[in-house]
C-alpha cells in the first residue's frame, strides 16, 4: 500500500501536540507569542523537506518517474537518447544566370517569411542558367521545413544571377527538441522489449529514434522476399501536411539495390542504415492519407465551433486506431468519438465500418449534413 506522507500543516500540529504531552508547558497549549511556537514551526518546515528531498530521490530511482539528467541516465542504460533539434535543408533554385556563375558557401540567403538560411557548399550555374544551391536553416526545428516553390531571396546581391529564387522540392529535415513525454515512452517500450537483430519491433524503434518521427510501423516482405517496408508519421515536423513525410519512398543512399529515397524518407533510411540486418532491404515509406466523409443529421448544436471540435475527436480516433498495416475504423468508434463533443446527431455515414487498404493511414474528410 502507498506510504502516507504527512501535510506540512499535520507536521506543525503533531509538534505542537508532542511539546504540550511533554510537560514543558506543564499541559498548557502553547501561547500566540510562545517562543516555542515558531520553533515549531521550523522543526515541521524542516521535517517536511527532508521527506520531500526522499520522495524527490524515490521518483529519480526508477526509470517510469524519473527526471532530467537522471531520465536522460536510464534511458542510456537501454541505448535510448533525447533527440535533438534539428536544421532542415534542401535545394533553393536561381533561375536566368549567368553559365559559370559561383554562389559561395556561406551565403545568406531569407525566406519570404524571414526564416533565414546559409548555403552549406558552392554552387555553380550550369550551361542553361539553373543554379541549385544547397541550403541549411540557421534555426533548428520544424519552422525551418516548407514546400517546393517557397520564395527566397539572397540577402546580398551577386554578379550574374538575379536575388530571387524559389526551393526546389520541400526542404526538409527541421525536428524540435523531443518533448520528455514522448521520450519516457520511447524508453519504456525498450525497457519492455528484448534486443533483437531485426525484429518487426526493431524496425520501429530505430525509426522512432530519429528526430521528428512520432509514429512508425513495420511490415516484414512488404516489397517481397527478405525487404522490410517502413512507414512513418512527422505529426509536429509536418504539421502544415498533417504529419506526413515529404519526400519520395526509397531505400538509403548506400543500397544501391533500390530506388534511393528522397527528403524526409531519406532521412529515415540513411539513420537506420547503421543498425538494420546487412541482407535485409529496407524501402522507407510515407502512408498516404485516407479521408473519411462524415454525414450528419439533426446535428444540434450546429456551430462551426461544434464542427470543429467533432473534427479534432475524429483526428485524434484515427492517430489512436489508424495504422497502413490496414486497419478497420468502426462505425461506432466514429459515433462515441463524435458523442464525447456533447453533440446530439444522428449519424448517417458511414452506416459501417470502414476498411483502410495497406499503405494508407486514416484523415478526417468532408462533415456534412442533411
Amino acid at each position: 500500500m502507498p506510504y502516507p506522507r504527512k501535510t506540512l500543516s499535520s507536521l506543525q500540529a503533531s509538534v505542537w501536540n508532542d511539546i504540550v504531552s511533554s510537560n514543558v508547558v506543564r499541559g498548557l497549549s502553547l501561547l500566540s507569542r510562545s517562543v516555542l511556537r515558531p520553533l515549531s514551526w521550523a522543526f515541521a518546515n524542516l521535517a517536511w523537506s527532508n521527506d520531500d528531498y526522499i520522495a524527490w530521490c524515490f521518483r529519480q530511482s526508477v526509470p517510469w518517474t524519473a527526471e532530467a539528467e537522471n531520465l536522460d541516465a536510464w534511458a542510456a542504460l537501454r541505448g535510448i537518447y533525447k533527440k535533438d533539434a534539428m536544421a532542415a535543408s534542401g535545394l533553393v533554385l536561381f533561375t536566368g544566370c549567368a553559365p559559370g556563375t559561383e554562389l559561395a558557401a556561406g551565403t545568406a540567403i531569407m525566406r519570404a517569411d524571414g526564416v533565414s538560411y546559409t548555403t552549406s557548399d558552392l554552387a555553380i550555374a550550369g550551361g542553361g542558367g539553373p543554379l541549385f544551391a544547397p541550403v541549411v536553416c540557421d534555426t533548428n526545428g520544424a519552422s525551418g521545413n516548407c514546400d517546393g516553390g517557397i520564395a527566397f531571396v539572397l540577402l546580398t546581391a551577386v554578379d550574374g544571377m538575379p536575388s530571387s529564387g524559389v526551393s526546389s522540392g520541400p526542404i526538409t529535415g527541421g525536428a524540435d527538441i523531443e518533448q520528455e513525454a514522448d521520450f519516457r515512452t520511447r524508453m519504456l517500450k525498450a525497457y519492455a522489449s528484448r534486443d533483437g537483430g531485426g525484429r518487426q519491433d526493431d524496425y520501429v524503434e530505430w525509426a522512432t529514434a530519429v528526430a521528428g518521427v512520432t509514429r512508425a510501423w513495420c511490415n516484414p516482405n512488404g516489397a517481397g522476399i527478405g525487404s522490410v517496408v517502413l512507414y512513418f508519421m512527422l505529426d509536429d515536423a509536418q504539421a502544415a501536411h498533417a504529419g506526413f513525410p515529404q519526400g519520395g519512398n526509397g531505400v538509403a543512399s548506400a543500397d544501391p539495390r533500390y530506388v534511393t529515397a528522397t527528403g524526409d524518407q531519406l532521412t529515415v533510411a540513411n539513420a537506420i542504415r547503421v543498425s538494420q540486418p546487412v541482407t535485409a532491404l529496407v524501402v522507407v515509406c510515407a502512408p498516404l492519407p485516407f479521408p473519411i466523409d462524415v454525414i450528419l443529421s439533426d446535428l444540434a448544436p450546429s456551430t462551426s465551433g461544434q464542427l470543429s471540435a467533432m473534427q479534432s475527436a475524429l483526428g485524434d480516433l484515427y492517430v489512436r486506431n489508424g495504422s497502413p498495416l490496414g486497419s478497420v475504423i468502426s462505425q461506432s468508434a466514429i459515433e462515441e468519438a463524435l458523442l464525447s463533443t456533447g453533440a446530439s446527431f444522428t449519424l448517417i455515414s458511414p452506416s459501417g465500418p470502414i476498411s483502410v487498404p495497406l499503405g494508407y493511414l486514416p484523415v478526417t474528410g468532408a462533415m456534412g449534413g442533411k
